[in-house]
């Protein structure tokens, strides 16, 4: 039969791929998310190293000022007051300049270092023909400084003396030269706190630009790529452009960040949040991410600008291939689940066709599942019809066999009496009622006794039988004494066991109970297992049989005590010999009716097979239970376990007032013996 797209394969793989595109719509946007936030913190990663090496050359310009004034105290504390001395003293430095220095001097206040005026030494680099080249770096020149007299008036002296400490100046234009400077100063004071000088070291702004762009090269080609589409400035906290990567020119002219029309509004808003303590953040406006960050020693801060492609591309194309792939290999996995399914199904499919045949009903089915459970149902509904039918064959079976079983009671019966009229003639006529009859006429009526005696055995045993499966048997039950029982079941055989020479044992255990059972069925029961190990015993053999009382398997007396409950135990009977044998392949067809065990060494024993049968029968209505253990040519044992409830207070007593049953058996064997 062919689904089409109508098939659970194709149903399910449309199901299953509509929702694995929603998960992996939604697993490649969480994707997506968490790489754009790596982006954004690579951004902020960045600006950060930025930031901090920028901050570690300024600190490195510092400390070499710091150093250049500690000099300069202690020069001047050791009484040197040569102007020469303080010269060498400042070109000493000129091997540790840092890099951002472009500048540095020591200018005396009136009459501080020197007895004369004098204003010190200033090297600088940038404009030539200022000074007295240096011969171990022609970059750097000595300046005689100009025009000392106005000295004193430039803003960062005047500031450094009035402030008193170390401080940097606000960015401004040279008076001398168009450049924008920075300046760095610092009061030098003597032990008694005398202002005798100041320190200064000027940073060129061009200069920072181009370290803050020599700190990308540190940067490597990954992180370069990533940053190239992006700008950056360096603003101070008034605005005014220090570094601007788009217009280096804006820098060198101090302009102001509001002028720059784009930039105006993020500058607003980054002055918002260091008004409200945030020293770094980002955030994201047209399109584009900010990053910005506090420089901490001169409160400088740090603006770079990333477009958004910048940041959104890559991580967009990250979660767009790792979102294929998951789908290519959840589709592979669908579609060898799917093929696998089908190669499962068809052959069900195919015996569920041929299984149901035609049925119209059937084969409109829409897919292989609903297909399965209508034929499921359908062979269902054929089950229930078949044991319809089957429970109409039992019931005619039933019935069959109870007419069987009333046929053989009947039969049995209707031939019992024909055959008692036959045995009771018999027997007038070897009494010699109707006169003497010869030697031959009197061995004629025995053999016509002793059959007519066979077949009434063998029509009772059939009635028996009958009656049992016809449940129509009645238990005659009394309270029987078991040894008795059992004494005069083996004077039954006693006689012919002589005759063969086979021994008779008997091993009967102390305290025997009283049984409630019937005695007419028992003691059938062990004449048809003593009949039987008379017959298979050869000459010189022996038979046993011994009487156990045992406790139920399982039961535990304190326990049966404590819930109030009678202790359960069985009386087992066991009959040995020592005759041919059974096969253990044969021993579980023991017990079936006219069953015998067709062999050459035991077939020339008489018998119907119906005393085994018999003998389970009436041990299994009483309750009780039926065993037997053989091997050939050694000897069989047949056990029977009848079972009775004990009183420990009453067996007690009945056990001190029980005669010696075994000396009861032997007398009686004696008395029978001739």
């Amino acid at each position: 039969m062919k689904f089409g797209l109508r098939s659970i394969g194709t149903r399910l793989f449309v199901a299953v791929i509509s929702a694995a595109s929603i998960g992996l719509g939604s697993l490649g946007y969480l994707f997506y998310s968490e790489l754009k936030s790596v982006r954004i913190l690579q951004l902020t990663s960045e600006t950060d190293n930025k930031v901090r090496h920028l901050d570690a050359e300024l600190l490195s310009g510092e400390t070499f000022l710091k150093s250049l004034v500690s000099a300069t105290i202690f020069l001047h504390d050791s009484g040197v007051r040569s102007p020469e001395a303080y010269e060498k003293l400042v070109l000493s430095f000129m091997s540790a300049r840092p890099k951002l220095i472009t500048g540095f001097g020591v200018m005396q206040f009136p009459r501080g270092l020197v007895d004369r005026e004098w204003f010190g030494p200033y090297i600088e680099e940038s404009i030539p023909d200022r000074g007295v080249t240096l011969a171990r770096n022609p970059k750097f020149t000595l300046v005689d400084l100009w025009a000392v007299d106005q000295y004193p008036k430039m803003q960062y002296f005047k500031d450094a003396v009035k402030a008193d400490r170390y401080l940097w100046s606000k960015p401004y234009m040279n008076d001398n030269y168009p450049i924008a400077l920075m300046t760095f100063s610092g009061t030098i004071r003597n032990q008694k706190g005398q202002l005798i000088a100041v320190m200064n070291g000027d940073i060129n702004i061009d200069d920072l630009n181009k370290d803050i762009d020599a700190s990308d090269l540190n940067l490597s080609q990954d992180d370069l790529s990533f940053n190239n589409s992006g700008y950056y400035a360096l603003v101070t906290k008034n605005g005014q452009l220090l570094s601007y990567s788009l217009d280096p020119r804006k820098a060198a002219q101090l302009a102001n960040i509001s002028s720059i029309p784009s930039l105006k509004p993020i500058w607003e808003q980054v002055r918002y949040q260091i008004s409200q303590g945030i020293e770094k953040s980002h955030f994201e406006s047209d399109s584009i991410y900010w990053v910005y960050q506090i420089v901490p020693r001169t409160q400088w801060v740090m603006l770079e600008a990333i477009p958004y492609e910048t940041v959104a591309k890559p991580a967009l194309l990250g979660a767009i291939s790792a979102t294929v792939i998951a789908a290519i290999f959840l589709l592979l996995v669908v579609w060898l689940f799917i093929r696998l399914l089908n190669r499962r199904l068809q052959p069900i499919l195919d015996v569920c066709d041929r299984t149901i045949g035609n049925h119209s009903d059937i084969n409109n089915s829409g897919d292989e599942i609903s297909h399965l459970s209508d034929v499921f149902f359908n062979m269902v509904n054929q089950q229930q019809t078949l044991l319809r039918k089957l429970q109409t064959a039992n019931n005619q079976l039933a019935q069959s066999n109870r007419l069987k079983d009333n046929f053989l009671a009947t039969m049995s019966h209707e031939l019992r009496t024909p055959l008692n009229t036959i045995l009771g003639v018999a027997e007038i006529l070897q009494e010699g009622i109707f006169g003497g009859v010869n030697k031959q006429q009197y061995k004629a009526l025995e053999n016509i006794e002793k059959s007519g005696a066979h077949l009434l055995d063998l029509i009772n045993d059939i009635l028996d039988i009958a009656k049992i499966e016809s449940e129509f048997l009645e238990l005659n039950c009394t309270t029987v004494a078991i040894g008795p029982l059992c004494a005069s079941s083996l004077a039954f055989i006693q006689p012919q066991a002589e005759q063969k020479n086979i021994q008779l044992k008997t091993n009967l255990s102390p305290n025997l109970p009283d049984l409630y059972i019937d005695e007419r069925r028992i003691r059938q029961v062990l004449l048809n297992l003593l009949s039987n190990a008379f017959k298979f015993t050869p000459e010189g053999g022996c038979i046993t049989l011994e009487v156990t009382c045992q406790k139920e398997e399982g039961e535990d007396e304190d326990e049966a005590e404590k819930n109030g409950e009678l202790q359960k135990y069985f009386v087992r009977i066991s009959i040995t010999d020592t005759g041919i044998g059974i096969a253990q392949e044969d021993i579980k067809r023991l017990f079936q009716p006219f069953v015998q065990i067709d062999s050459a060494l035991n077939r020339k024993y008489e018998g119907t097979g119906l005393g085994l049968a018999l003998v389970k029968r009436i041990v299994e209505l009483h309750g009780g239970r039926v065993g037997v253990t053989s091997e050939v040519t050694v000897g069989s044992c047949f056990m029977i376990e009848l079972p009775y409830i004990e009183t420990r207070f009453s067996v007690a007593q009945e056990r001190e007032t029980e005669p010696n049953l075994q000396s009861n058996i032997d007398k009686k064997l004696k008395f029978l013996t001739p």
